[in-house]
């Protein structure tokens, strides 16, 4: 999980500069407005106070636009004749005017999915024995019938027809899944009756397929001739490749003419042998199987970088919104050592119980500070200062991108370093909650440079900026180790800052720099290095590093040679700044100029270059 999340990293932060523009939605679901509750839930006497209460709490973490099921059959009167209870239709679509009124009184905008409800959930229902008793077209005809009423009578911003294909057909109980073409049709069907309606633009009209969807291209393509204004991702595992799956099919419908959204989105807890072999049917079962155990706490540090990845992702691909998935764990994560013998049913329930009292009492979790953070349209960047990336790690030296951080430029000219230069200061609060000052080495108006404290805990952070105009929030991952190289021209690529040492016969050392000396940033060239006796090591700088479990998990990268190193941790006398030192095989010579990069755990460091006669 976190090789893929890793790997897609670099390739998004070759795609996206951090500017948040063009605007983004972002929302999350409103679990108490789900028609997966079934009628006792969504007729209960509380139903409403409830969802009024979820949207306040939703306010606070700062969304923008709430996500809802009202799916086939739940808004169809012919489904409430079969159940013997046709009252119960009008009182339903009363509890969703007012949830709509609700969600519009606090300036939320509000997306809708509309699929089929899922009869394991809303277990109050005969859903499976009615689903039963309808042909395929019965059913594409009555999902119509209830987006219509959906888009009339509620009048959403969004109204997703349905993101996965093959979760239909198996709550359907269809032997197989929809093949593109049927799925096509299914949605173009419902499309031309919402068009023949007047419906045209408000609400917006979607539909897709999930970023695990086998043959998923062809569902891409399929939809494109259907009628739909945007194509719309479900992803919940970034396993088998699925993120570049996710990139490929966003582009697909771009390319068409088609705007793009992701209304559900989580890091499902999974391996690949999980999924290997799996037939679509088997897929959705291992993600569902997953879910619950979204709620433990161990799993913050991976939610927030899949959350900042999808979230980069979506400014990227210029999506109309994105909508995280679980969005309990806003308020509160359970703690695996406390719940780790409950079953999926207790799990679940323990963490909705959380959440309710977390957010009745004002509170968000470690990720929920962080999403609010993030998704804010003005803040800052926070990156290590080597390659321009995130996340970072403790101990760690970090570059902080905003506007308006100081009024002036300051540099810290002694150690230990100040916690204030040029009016202003930083502060990180932590996975724990625990608060702490960063030390800074430069504060200027659109950069800051500072080091993460080595006392914070690993997982979703905040860092708030203290400038003399008011804060200025950060959101950071802190992880174990994040290995950054610097290179001399400040840009993360280029000739390394290193010192070659060459062992003399007497047992003295001599030290030289790789790159030509003096030198200013961009104009930096490598010194070719004579390794041909045998007797000279490599003395790189970086940050990152120090946090790694052993010396044997770190390797330095030579060209094509991995080699071991022999230190690798904190450089002396220096804050936040670490070094690790390879000896140089005389194989080397001759190489020329060369990329070098170093791993930490699996964790790769940006290459930088050192030259070879």
């Amino acid at each position: 999980m976190q090789g893929y999340l890793g790997t897609f990293n670099s390739t998004l932060s070759s795609q996206w500069n951090g500017t948040k523009s063009p605007p983004v939605a972002f929302g999350t679901e409103l679990l108490s407005a789900n028609d997966n509750i079934g009628l006792t839930g969504l007729l209960a006497p509380n139903a409403l106070t409830k969802v009024q209460a979820e949207l306040d709490g939703l306010a606070r973490v700062g969304v923008q636009f709430v996500t809802f099921a009202v799916a086939f059959p739940i808004l169809y009167q012919p489904f409430y004749a079969y159940n013997n209870d046709p009252q119960d239709y009008a009182s339903v679509l009363t509890f969703y005017q007012n949830v709509m009124a609700a969600a519009r009184q606090r300036g939320m905008k509000v997306l809708i999915e509309s699929p089929v409800v899922f009869p394991a959930y809303a277990t109050d229902l005969p859903l499976q024995a009615y689903y039963a008793t309808l042909s395929m077209s019965q059913v594409t005809a009555g999902r119509a019938q209830v987006a219509q009423i959906v888009a009339q009578q509620l009048q959403p911003d969004w109204l997703n027809l349905g993101s996965e294909p093959d979760t239909q057909a198996y709550l359907v109980g269809l032997t197989a899944e929809y093949t593109p073409q049927e799925w096509a049709t299914d949605i173009s069907t419902i499309v031309s009756r919402l068009r023949s309606a007047g419906i045209d633009g408000m609400p917006l009209i979607g539909a897709g397929c999930g970023a695990w969807q086998q043959n998923g291209s062809a569902y891409v393509q399929a939809l494109m001739s259907t009628g739909i204004d945007y194509f719309d991702a479900h992803i919940f595992s970034v396993n088998l490749g699925y993120l570049n799956d996710l990139e490929t099919y966003l582009d697909m419908a771009t390319a068409a003419g088609k705007g793009t959204a992701i209304s559900e989105a989580w890091l499902h807890k999974i391996t690949d042998a999980q999924l290997q072999g799996q037939s679509e049917f088997g897929i959705i079962g291992v993600l569902s199987g997953a879910e619950p155990w979204n709620a433990y706490s161990f799993g913050a540090t991976e939610d927030a970088e899949f959350l900042g990845e999808m979230i980069g992702l979506s400014y990227s691909k210029h999506l109309y919104y994105l909508s995280p998935f679980e969005s309990e764990i806003f308020f509160a994560y359970l703690d695996y050592n406390q719940t780790s013998s409950l079953t999926a049913a207790q799990l679940t329930a323990q963490e909705t119980a959380a959440a309710s009292a977390a957010s009745a009492s004002g509170t968000l979790s470690s990720l929920g500070q962080w999403f609010s953070a993030a998704i804010k349209p003005v803040g800052a960047a926070t990156v290590s200062s080597t390659s321009g990336t995130a996340p970072v790690a403790p101990a760690s030296i970090v570059s902080i991108y905003g506007a308006g951080l100081a009024t002036t430029s300051a540099s810290a000219t002694s150690i230990p370093l100040p916690t204030a230069l040029a009016g202003t200061s930083a502060t990180i609060v932590d996975a724990n909650a625990v608060q702490a000052t960063l030390p800074l080495f430069y504060a200027g108006p659109a950069q800051i440079n500072a080091e993460i404290p080595e006392t914070a805990i690993m997982g979703p952070a905040v860092i708030a900026i203290n400038t003399p105009s008011g804060p200025v929030l950060s959101p950071v991952v802190l992880i174990p180790v994040a290995p950054g190289l610097f290179s001399q021209n400040d840009t993360g690529a280029g000739v390394a800052t290193a010192i070659f040492v060459t062992n003399q016969a007497n047992g003295a050392q001599t030290f030289s720099y790789v790159f030509n000396n003096p030198c200013q940033p961009g104009s930096c060239v490598p010194v070719p290095l004579d390794v041909s006796a045998g007797n000279s090591a490599l003395v790189l700088y970086g940050t990152g590093i120090r946090g790694a479990a052993a010396l044997s998990d770190v390797t330095v990268q030579i060209g094509s040679q991995t080699l071991p190193v022999f230190y690798a941790g904190a450089a002396p006398d220096f804050v936040g700044l670490d070094q690790v030192n390879v000896v140089l095989p005389a194989s080397l010579a001759g190489s020329g100029t060369v990329n070098v990069s170093v791993s930490v755990s699996g964790a790769v460091s940006n290459t930088v270059t050192v030259s070879f006669k």
